[in-house]
């Protein structure tokens, strides 16, 4: 019985490809399991402000160089922060209902500011693209990140006037996730 050498090699050498494709194929399952997850309750994998937290005060510029500090006190009105980034496609899926927002509900009652997560550049080449009026500030001061929790994007965030986080909507906001902010607004 003689064996056939090359025609055997290259069978095993196929089903090696076969076997590693299938093991890769089982990979990117998992993988996509993870990142349905992510997707499903975002607050569970990034750190977000939760509500009760508190935020401390920032002394801030909107791109147009308006004082657009957040201070906290019995006498200030609620904040409403929209956080973006000029690279997030998650975020142009809030912009326009943002946009909304502002343009329905801005009073004495009520303070917006856009948190760009970017540099002053693109964050102004942003804001122009989408005909944002409400005032944005570019956010590149890493304590400022931090303490805001701008490592998710994109966020709609409501705080009191003294500082204490009512909620927080990280992620594209669906029907659900807007009238549930709208709600939340109708209750101040």
């Amino acid at each position: 019985m003689s064996l056939n050498f090359p025609r055997d090699r290259w069978t095993v050498v196929l089903l090696a490809i076969i076997v590693l494709m299938g093991l890769e194929i089982v990979f990117l399952m998992y993988q996509n399991q993870k990142l349905k997850a992510v997707i499903e309750d975002p607050k569970q994998y990034f750190k977000t402000l939760a509500k009760d937290d508190t935020v401390p005060a920032i002394a801030a510029y909107d791109l147009d160089g308006n004082d657009v500090s957040l201070r906290y006190s019995a006498d200030a009105p609620h904040s409403v922060l929209f956080w973006f980034a000029p690279t997030c496609p998650s975020c142009e899926d809030n912009i326009e209902f943002w946009k909304q927002v502002y343009v329905e509900q801005k009073s004495d009652r009520l303070r917006f500011l856009g948190m760009c997560a970017g540099q002053p550049d693109e964050a102004a080449a942003f804001v122009a693209d989408h005909e944002i009026e409400f005032p944005v500030m570019s956010v590149t001061d890493p304590y400022i990140m931090e303490a805001y929790q701008g490592n998710m994007l994109p966020q709609t965030v409501l705080i009191s006037p003294e500082g204490t986080i009512l909620g927080v909507w990280p992620g594209a906001l669906d029907e659900g996730g807007r009238a549930q902010f709208l709600a939340r607004l109708k209750q101040l």
